[in-house]
Formats: structure tokens, sequence, C-alpha cells
């Protein structure tokens, strides 16, 4: 039974079920008692009733055996063998009975008997019931008693699955409003009437959606914006191919074909930009987990890879600070995320400037730094400058505007932070810090 409602309802029936027959065994004993204590007071009021001379009520000779309420009655003398009264001649009683009550078994029938004797008369007077006649009047009487109870248990049966079911109905309301949750319809679901026990997971589940209408909401902002920042470059490239078409000779044709390579690299470049930026925004698998990445030989394998790009822009490229790193990452998303740090620094530092880079682990985690010798960012621009496509107005023919956004996407993923300042050591120049979790050593700023 793995639906939580019919468990609950199985199990407030099979309760009641026996708490019902517990009360009505109990109910069926204590009527049971209180019947025969009745009839046994019956029975005393009786033997008063002869020894105060009443004996015609009960009919000398009187009413036919087992009469309508069972009563024999009998009046001994001492000194004679028969009773002076009966009212049942077939029935004799033990006239030695003790005083009070006792049980008697006469020609096969069990009698409930009660013996009055009289000291100042001498006289004995004893009133008898049949046992048979008494436990079916016990019994009649018990049954009946019985009826609330089996009607109460019948109710509460009728009562729990309703109860239960409007108990749910506001899980079931609010489980409708799930089903018609989707891409274009992501709204929170109504959990005003949510029971409380339920309400934490129901508040999860309305947060789940908030993340997700955020997200969505992002990837749209993120494909607009894309489709828009598209339309330049392959305006440009339809420019420059019908330019290439008219130009007049072969000198004209050979620099504008320069140009079209260079609007193609600067395309391809973008596109390469946006598909990694997409895989940044990716969540991590908590699940999963990164591999021990050797941030130093990452670095170093990264700085070769880029001399050729450095060299022909007469720029000094290399490092400074080189301690021994590792962080628990994705591998390939840190080298994207340092690699579009050390590009963007070489973007934007001239012929004969200098891009620096400084790996170590301090108290946060590992560091790594990259000091240009550029332009610098305004200060008042520097928390602009990781928005998607956001480029200053002083280079805005260079790069797409996704390089800081990639790195802080990577670097917020993997729970680490990432810092831009302007040097203040007498030279132009951006300093970029970003820190990865780890164990630390000491590090200080170069």
């Amino acid at each position: 039974m793995r639906s939580l409602k019919n468990r609950i309802i199985g199990t407030l029936i099979v309760l009641f079920a026996v708490i019902g027959v517990a009360d009505a065994c109990t109910s069926y004993w204590l009527s049971m008692r209180q019947i025969d204590e009745l009839l046994d007071q019956h029975l005393q009021g009786a033997a008063v009733w002869l020894s105060a001379g009443k004996v015609g009520t009960l009919g000398t000779h009187g009413p036919p055996p087992h009469s309508i309420d069972g009563f024999v009655g009998q009046i001994w003398q001492q000194g004679l063998a028969t009773p002076t009264d009966n009212t049942d001649p077939k029935v004799l009683f033990n006239r030695d009975a003790p005083a009070g009550y006792s049980d008697e078994r006469i020609k096969g029938h069990r009698y409930r008997l009660y013996t009055l004797r009289n000291d100042t008369d001498g006289l004995t007077y004893q009133v008898g019931q049949p046992l048979s006649f008494r436990e079916q009047t016990a019994g009649r009487a018990a049954l009946k008693s019985l009826v609330p109870t089996i009607l109460q248990i019948a109710l509460v049966w009728i009562a729990i699955p309703l109860i239960v079911n409007a108990a749910f109905a506001s899980l079931k309301r609010a489980s409708a409003d799930a089903e018609r949750v989707g891409v274009s319809r992501l709204t929170p679901l109504n959990i005003s009437h949510v029971p409380d026990e339920v309400r934490p997971f129901a508040d999860s589940i309305n947060r789940m959606i908030e993340r997700l209408q955020t997200g969505i909401d992002g990837e749209k902002r993120f494909i607009a914006d894309a489709a828009h920042e598209l339309r330049t470059p392959i305006a440009a490239l339809q420019l420059r191919i019908d330019n290439l078409e008219n130009a007049p000779d072969a000198a004209a044709r050979r620099e504008r074909l320069k140009e079209l390579r260079d609007a193609i690299v600067r395309s391809a470049t973008m596109i390469r930009q946006l598909l990694e930026l997409a895989r940044a925004d990716a969540q991590r698998d908590p699940g999963r987990a990164g591999e021990t990445l050797d941030v130093q030989e990452m670095v170093r394998t990264l700085v070769a890879d880029l001399l050729p790009v450095a060299y022909a822009r007469s720029i000094d490229l290399g490092v400074q600070r080189f301690d021994t790193a590792h962080v628990d990452a994705n591998a390939g998303e840190l080298r994207m995320a340092v690699r579009n740090l050390v590009e963007n620094a070489l973007r934007y530092t001239p012929s004969g400037g200098r891009v620096d880079i400084d790996v170590c682990e301090d108290a946060a985690g590992v560091v790594v730094r990259v000091t240009d010798t550029g332009p610098g960012i305004p200060d008042e621009m520097i928390d602009r400058v990781f928005d998607r496509f956001f480029r200053l107005n002083t280079v805005a023919g260079e790069g797409s505007g996704l390089g800081l956004s990639i790195v802080k996407s990577v670097v917020t993923k993997h729970g680490g932070s990432i810092s831009l300042k302007n040097r203040r050591d007498d030279q132009s120049g951006l300093i970029a810090t970003v820190v990865f979790p780890s164990s630390a050593m000491a590090c200080v700023d170069a």
C-alpha cells in the first residue's frame, strides 16, 4: 500500500474496529452483570414480599411453571416435609440452602435461589428463578445495548474516508496545479490550504519553480542578447563579401579578403564563447566529484599555448609567483576560465606591455592572479564588466563582451570568487584575482 491516504484510512479503520470490538465486549459484559444484579435484587424483593404475607401476589399454587418472570416462590414451616405455599408444585427447593443467594440444580435445571429465614415465626421463604431464563433475559438486554456501539463503529468507518479525503483535497488541488506547471506556465502552487506537515515540501516545490523561472528567464535573455549580438558580425561578413566582390583590383581584393578572414575569426570566437558560456552556466552535478587538477601544470600549458599570441603582439607573457596548487574542479571549465582571463589581458594590453600570472595558496584557497599593463577599467565600470556582451566604449571594436562573464560563471559554479581592481603601483593596468576553495598555505600579493 504505497498511497499515504489509503494507509491512513486503513490504519484508522482497523484501529477503530479493534477499539469498537473491545468496547462492545466490555459493554456486553457490563450489561450482563447489571441485568444479573437487577434480577438478584428482584429475587430478594420477592422473598421479602413473601415474608410480608403477600403470597397472593405470586399466586398460591398460582402461575404456571416458568411464568413470564420465571419466579417460583415457596414458604416452608418447620417440621413439614413440603412447603405450605408453592407457586410451582413441580419444583421443590432445598429448604436447607444457605441464607441469601445460592445456585441449585433441581430436576436437571439450574436455579438462582434466594433464601430468607424468619426466626420469629420459624418460617423459611425461598424465591428461585431458572438460570436459563436469567441468561436469556440478560443476553437480550446486552445485545440491545450493543446497537449504539455497532452504529457508532459503522458511522466512524463511513466518516474516516470522508474526513481523510477532505484533508487530502488541498494536496490533490496542489497536485493538479503542479501537473499544469510547464515551461510556458511556471506559476507557484497555491499552498494556502496545504497542511502544515506538507507545507515545507510544497514550499520547496515553489522555490524550485522560482529557480526554474529565473533560469528560463536568464536563458531567454541570453538567447535574445546572443541573437542581437550575432547580427552585427553577420552583417559585417555580408558587407565584406560584397566589398570583396566589388574590389577594383587584386591589391584591394587581398585587403578585403584579409578583412573577411578577420571578421570570420571574430564571429567564430564569439560563437565559441557563447558555447563556453552555456556550458559554464550549466549547474554542477552535486553527486559528481570533480577532478583533482594541478593548477601549476595547467597554467604552464596555457602559457605555452598563448605565447605565440603574446609574441605576435610584442607582449611579455610569463609567471611570477608559481607555487604548487591543486583544486577539486572540472578541469575543462577551469582551463576555460583562466584562459579567458589571460586572453582578456592580452587583448587589452598594448604592444610592448606585460602580462604576469601568479599561482599560490592562502587560507581562502587556490589563488590565480593575472596582472596586465593595459588601460585598466574606470572604477564605476568594474561591476558592469561581468555583464554579458558589455564592452567598454574605448574598445568597442574588440572582443565579444563574454570573456569575464564566462569566468564569473565558472568561478561561481565551483564556489569560488573573482575580483577586479586597477593597479596602484604607478602603472596602469588591471589585476584580476580568482580564488577557488582549497586548504591553504601563505600567499602574499605580488
